[in-house]
């Protein structure tokens, strides 16, 4: 049986690449590598062993594989460790405000839609796949073609529900939302980067803390099967 992807992207691919960087999604992991460097990390969702882990892998000078456990956690406790970041995590609504067309006009904010490709065909329009790989390939040229920069601010109204730029002096300063609820009536939002960038800054503190207080003791890991410290 083939394993369901969890995550979409097109022409059956599973995995993406820009640059050197590359991310695949497989049935229970996400690997995420910089290539030349002889070394990835993965995300194992441990749906068999009940254990979700964080783990390098690298080849030594003898060429062996190698394997570290960073992080490691009782897939049971995971909720408890969530319900810990909450007061944290609240902080990333306060971020998000409403948006009017007349406050980015009167500061100069123009908007560009096509940066941000996030469904499934928006992937597909700034990709290429790689033959014989189940890579897609970012293509800048196609994200190039892809751009769009409405002649009004209220053409806004006509993009499909989404992800748009919010550019000032020729820089991206943030990224507004478009969003249409059930009875068909569609609002503007939008958040600042600097703001996120912020945020995961207050995030830190709480999440290793947290991380701590749950991760499995490195002593324990030999009763764990697969995780190597």
């Amino acid at each position: 049986m083939t394993p369901q992807r969890s995550f979409p992207l097109p022409h059956g691919a599973t995995g993406l690449e820009y640059g050197d960087f590359v991310i695949e999604f497989r049935k229970d992991k996400v690997v995420v590598l910089a290539k030349g460097t002889g070394e990835h990390y993965t995300f194992h969702a441990g749906h068999a062993s009940g254990i979700i882990d964080i783990h390098r892998t690298w080849r030594d000078a003898e060429g062996s594989d190698r394997h570290q456990t960073i992080f490691a956690i009782h897939a049971a406790d995971l909720p408890a460790l969530l319900a810990d970041l909450i007061p944290a995590i609240s902080g990333m609504f306060r971020i998000i405000r409403r948006l009017k067309l007349g406050w980015l006009g009167r500061h100069g904010i123009g908007i560009v839609r096509g940066l941000e490709p996030i469904t499934e065909d928006e992937i597909a329009a700034v990709t290429r796949k790689r033959p014989g790989r189940k890579r897609l390939v970012i293509d800048e040229d196609q994200i190039r073609d892809q751009l769009r920069v409405p002649e009004y601010l209220e053409d806004v109204w006509e993009f499909p529900d989404g992800a748009f730029s919010l550019v000032a002096g020729g820089r991206r300063i943030g990224i507004g939302i478009k969003s249409t609820d059930p009875l068909g009536f569609a609002r503007l939002y939008w958040f600042k980067l600097r703001d996120v960038t912020r945020l995961f800054h207050a995030l830190e503190g709480p999440l290793i803390e947290a991380a701590s207080k749950y991760a499995i003791p490195r002593e324990r890991y030999a009763q764990c099967g697969a995780l190597e410290p």
